[in-house]
């Protein structure tokens, strides 16, 4: 704001006196700033659980695991198809799922896991020998999910085929402010060719009304191949 000035008053006297006038002015303003910004930050947390869950699982699965759903030549044969209302449609729903090793935690208090599972196949040569540890295993594990829809007449189809090798899952949902935090420690090996296939064929609508209505699609064919998979929810005081 100092420089302003001085730069209006003195063109305020040359302005007065020609002879004194000039052609340019130049200005040159060179600044170096050096910023230094040190953060330190001390969180002291004090609690008083009002309960506790803890857990402690080891879950080993040696094998081969296959599951399969089928559904074929469905028709919905109603006496007068004209004008069919998407209330008189059958839903057809095929699911398969092939699950190795699963755990479902869920507490309102403070959670505490130490989570082990293994999935793997078998080594023949050992017969029974198995000691139920990754070691014994020289062979990948199957798991295998198929799901297959076919044939469908005016009638949805949710058709869904779902393998997990290994599934974790915590929810964790306080009235306690005191309770609201989880700690857990999660180790999951799969040693496995997961596959999953979901299969829809021929599915017709015959004379049905209000299908551009439906919130769900009319047919729904859905396939997951999983190894290993952890799910963890904490929500706030409830």
């Amino acid at each position: 704001m100092k420089i302003q000035k001085i730069a209006v008053s003195a063109i305020a006297i040359f302005a007065a006196a020609p002879a004194m006038a000039f052609d340019t002015v130049t200005w040159n303003w060179n600044a170096d700033v050096v910023s230094s910004v040190t953060t330190g930050a001390v969180s002291d947390v004090s609690v008083a659980p009002t309960g506790l869950e803890q857990v402690e699982s080891e879950q080993t699965t040696l094998g081969d695991f296959a599951a399969t759903s089928t559904s074929n030549l469905i028709t919905n044969d109603v006496v007068n198809l004209s004008g069919l209302a998407l209330d008189d449609v059958v839903a057809v729903e095929t699911t398969s799922t092939s699950l190795g090793n699963s755990a479902a935690l869920t507490s309102d208090v403070s959670m505490q896991f130490d989570m082990n599972q293994t999935y793997g196949g078998v080594d023949l040569a050992l017969g029974t020998g198995l000691t139920g540890t990754i070691a014994d295993v020289s062979l990948p594990g199957i798991l295998a999910a198929t799901s297959i829809t076919t044939g469908v007449v005016n009638g949805t189809v949710d058709s869904g085929a779902t393998a997990i090798a290994n599934n974790l899952t915590a929810d964790l949902v306080t009235t306690s402010g005191s309770d609201a935090f989880l700690i857990g420690n999660n180790i999951q090996n799969a040693y496995a060719v997961a596959t999953a296939s979901s299969l829809v064929d021929g599915v017709i609508f015959n004379d049905v009304n209000g299908l551009g209505t439906l919130v769900d699609p009319a047919v729904s064919s859905v396939s997951t191949a999983l190894g290993n998979n952890l799910g963890v929810t904490i929500d706030g005081i409830n």
